[in-house]
C-alpha cells in the first residue's frame, strides 16, 4: 500500500455497493477491506492498495483481532460501514441482529479505539415509511417503518449519532442500488419476466404505479467520495439521500423494457389487489409444495401503488453532489437489457448470486474451529506420526525432533486452515511443490511424505467432528480440508516423479529459510487463521 494516500476500513466489501466503491476508490485511498466471503469468491481483483481481510463483524472477538492487525500497521482515517443483512422475505432473522445491529456496534466501538476522523453509515431509504400522495421522504424523515430491515437500520442509525462525540459522523440513506448488470432482485425479476414469453409476462399489480427511487452505483460512489473530502466541513450527525428526486414506478419501467425488447408498445395487464393477493397467495402454495417458493411475497401487496418519493435537495445543497443524469434507470435500462441478450450467463450469475445474498458461511465456522483447536490438533498430529507403533511406515518422521517436526506440521496446517477460510488453495499447494523437493533431497520416499500429509487431514477431520458446532458440517469440511490434502498429495506426487537425486539439493531452499518465508507471506495474507495467544490479547485489550 502506498503510505502517502489516506487510509480506510470498508466492510461489506464483497457486496455489490462495496465492490464497486473499491473500483472507484482504490487508488486514492488504502483500503482495508472487510468481508465475510473471500476476495476470488467475490470477484474482487487484486491492487496493491486493497488489503482483504475477512471477518465476521458480529463477532467482536474476531472484529477486535482484525482491528488490532490494521492498527499495527496503518492509523485509519475513515469507516465507510456498508456491511447489512437484507433480504425480501419480511421475517426476523437472526442476522439483523447479529450483522445490522450487533455487527454496527461493534464496528462503531472498535473504530473509536482507533481514533478515526470520519465514519459513514450506509442506511437506506426503505427504512422510512412510504410518504403520503404528493409529500417525500427528506433528510429529516425518519426511518420508521415497521419491518424488521428497516427497524434494524433505524437502531443503526441512533447508533451512530450516540458515536458522533467521538468522530465525525455521516449517515447515508441509499436508494435502490442497481449496476449496469442489475443486481438489485425486484429489478432482476421484473425484467426476467416482461422481457420472457411466461404466462405472466404483462402482468402488473394494481395500476402498475408502484415506485421506489433507483440510483446506479456509480453515483453512490461520488456521493461516498465527496463525503470523505468534505469531512469536518459538514454537520455532525448528518443524513445524506443518496437518491435521485421521486421515484420511477413498474409502469414506466414496463413500458420502456418491453419497448426496448419488441420494438413495440406492449400493454400491461393490471391486476386488481384483490386479485393480485390470490395471485400471489395460489403461486406462493404451490411453489412450496414444489420447493422452490417465488420472489413475489404477500407482504408486498401492502405497497401496491404506493410510491417511496424522495426530495434530495438538501444532500444536493450540502455535497454540491447529484445523480448523473445519463445513469437515471430509465436512461440506463437499455445497457441492461443489452446485458441480457449479449451476455446472458453472466447477467443470470450475477443477479442469482446477489438474489441469495449467503450470509452464514461454513467456511468460516470451520476455520474458526480450526484456529481454535490449533494446539491441540498438532499435538495429536506429531503423536500419530511419531507413535512407535508406526514406525514402520513414518520412519523418517519417527526420526526427526519433536519441535522439528511440530513446526514443519504447524505449517501446513495453517496453510491449510488458510486455504480453508479463504477458498484458495495457492499458497499451500506452493509450498508443498517446495516441501516435496526439500523431502526428495532428505532422503524421504514419497509414499511416507503422502501419507504424513493424509494423517494430517484425517487428525484434523477427526478433532473437529467432536465440535458440535462443526459436526453439522461434515461434508462441508471434508471437501475443504481432504480436498486441498488431496490435491497437495498429488502435487507431491507429481513433484517426486519429476525430481532427479543430483537435481534437488541444488534446487531446494533451506528448509528454515522457506519455513520462515511463507509463514511471513502467511500472516500477511491471513493475519486471523491463529488463536489468539497472551501477548496478543494483551494488544487487543490495549486497543480496544
Amino acid at each position: 500500500m502506498s503510505d502517502r494516500l489516506p487510509c480506510l476500513i470498508l466492510t461489506g466489501a464483497s457486496g455489490i455497493v462495496g465492490r464497486s466503491f473499491l473500483q472507484a476508490a482504490q487508488d486514492r485511498f488504502r483500503i482495508y477491506a472487510l468481508a465475510r466471503r473471500p476476495q476470488q469468491k467475490a470477484g474482487v481483483p487484486q491492487h496493491p492498495n486493497i488489503h482483504w481481510l475477512q471477518v465476521d463483524i458480529g463477532k467482536l472477538e474476531a472484529l477486535r483481532t482484525v482491528m488490532a492487525h490494521i492498527k499495527e500497521r496503518s492509523n485509519p482515517d475513515f469507516v465507510l460501514h456498508l456491511a447489512a443483512h437484507y433480504d425480501f422475505k419480511n421475517v426476523e432473522l437472526p442476522d439483523y441482529q447479529h450483522t445490522n445491529i450487533n455487527g454496527t456496534r461493534n464496528v462503531l466501538e472498535q473504530a473509536r479505539a482507533l481514533g478515526i476522523r470520519h465514519f459513514i453509515f450506509a442506511s437506506s431509504v426503505a427504512a422510512c415509511e412510504f410518504p403520503q400522495v404528493g409529500k417525500a421522504i427528506t433528510e429529516a424523515t425518519s426511518p420508521d417503518a415497521g419491518f424488521p430491515y428497516a427497524k434494524s437500520k433505524k437502531a443503526g442509525e441512533q447508533m451512530v449519532r450516540e458515536y458522533a462525540g467521538h468522530f465525525h459522523c455521516s449517515t447515508v440513506r441509499l436508494g435502490a442500488v442497481f449496476s449496469d448488470w442489475g443486481e438489485y432482485a425486484p429489478l432482476y425479476v421484473f425484467l426476467t419476466t416482461w422481457l420472457s414469453n411466461r404466462w405472466n409476462a404483462r402482468i402488473l399489480g394494481g395500476r402498475g404505479l408502484s415506485a421506489v427511487p433507483y440510483i446506479h452505483t456509480r453515483d453512490v460512489n461520488k456521493l461516498f467520495l465527496r463525503l470523505l473530502e468534505l469531512t469536518g466541513d459538514l454537520p455532525s450527525p448528518g443524513v445524506y439521500l443518496a437518491s435521485p428526486d421521486g421515484a420511477t414506478s413498474q409502469r414506466e419501467l414496463f413500458d420502456l423494457a418491453t419497448h426496448f425488447q419488441f420494438r413495440r408498445n406492449t400493454r400491461p395487464i393490471l391486476t386488481p389487489k384483490p386479485l393480485a393477493w390470490l395471485g400471489v397467495l395460489g403461486r406462493d402454495l404451490l411453489g412450496r409444495l414444489l420447493g422452490r417458493r417465488p420472489f413475489e411475497r404477500l407482504w408486498m401487496i401492502e405497497y401496491l401503488d404506493r410510491a417511496l418519493t424522495v426530495d434530495a435537495s438538501r444532500t444536493r445543497e450540502l455535497l454540491g453532489w447529484s445523480p448523473t443524469p445519463r445513469l437515471h434507470i430509465l436512461r440506463r435500462l437499455l445497457f441492461l437489457i443489452d446485458k441480457t441478450k449479449s451476455r446472458p450467463q453472466e447477467w443470470v450469475l450475477r443477479n442469482e448470486r446477489a438474489m441469495k445474498r449467503p450470509g452464514f458461511r461454513p467456511s468460516l465456522v470451520i476455520h474458526d474451529a480450526m484456529a481454535e483447536a490449533r494446539e491441540a490438533i498438532l499435538d495429536a498430529i506429531v503423536a500419530y506420526l511419531q507413535s512407535p507403533v508406526r514406525q514402520d511406515r513414518f520412519p523418517d518422521y519417527a526420526a526427526m525432533s519433536y519441535s522439528e517436526l511440530r513446526w514443519s506440521v504447524g505449517v501446513v496446517y495453517d496453510l491449510l486452515t488458510a486455504a480453508v477460510r479463504t477458498g484458495d488453495r495457492g499458497l499451500l499447494l506452493s509450498y508443498i511443490h517446495n516441501l516435496a523437493k526439500q523431502r526428495f533431497a532428505s532422503g524421504f520416499p514419497p509414499a511416507e511424505v503422502c501419507d504424513a500429509l493424509l494423517a494430517i487431514s484425517n487428525v484434523t477431520v477427526e478433532e473437529l467432528m467432536y465440535k458440535p458446532e462443526v459436526a453439522q458440517y461434515q461434508d462441508e469440511v471434508r471437501d475443504s480440508i481432504a480436498l486441498s490434502v488431496a490435491l497437495a498429495v498429488d502435487g507431491v506426487q507429481d513433484a517426486f516423479d519429476l525430481l532427479q537425486p543430483e537435481s534437488a539439493a541444488g534446487e531446494t531452499q533451506d528448509m528454515a529459510e522457506l519455513d520462515l518465508e511463507l509463514e511471513s507471506i502467511v500472516e500477511k495474507l491471513n493475519a486471523f487463521y491463529k488463536p489468539i495467544d497472551n501477548e496478543t490479547k494483551q494488544e487487543v485489550a490495549r486497543v480496544s
